[in-house]
């Protein structure tokens, strides 16, 4: 895997996006393996070691961008 070539030292290279809640590896456009669509630079890019905009994909994030974009389901409607 070769990095993007804004990613200049070495010894702290590590793959970010694929990590970060802004990526989206999209397989379905056949780019090759370590390029995809970063939901907040709004780009087709490959995997970066540096961004200014990288946030760590945590479970509680990752639920929160989902509520936030499909909303929440009640739970008495869902038993009716």
């Amino acid at each position: 895997m070769t990095f993007h070539p804004t990613c200049t030292d070495v010894k702290k290279q590590r793959q970010l996006c694929p990590v970060c809640i802004s990526w989206d590896p999209r397989p379905e456009d056949g780019a090759g393996p370590g390029v995809g669509y970063c939901l907040k630079k709004d780009v087709v890019t490959r995997i970066r070691c540096e961004c200014d905009v990288f946030e760590e994909a945590t479970q509680m994030k990752v639920q929160a961008r989902n509520r936030a974009l499909y909303g929440t389901i009640d739970e008495e409607q869902e038993e009716e």
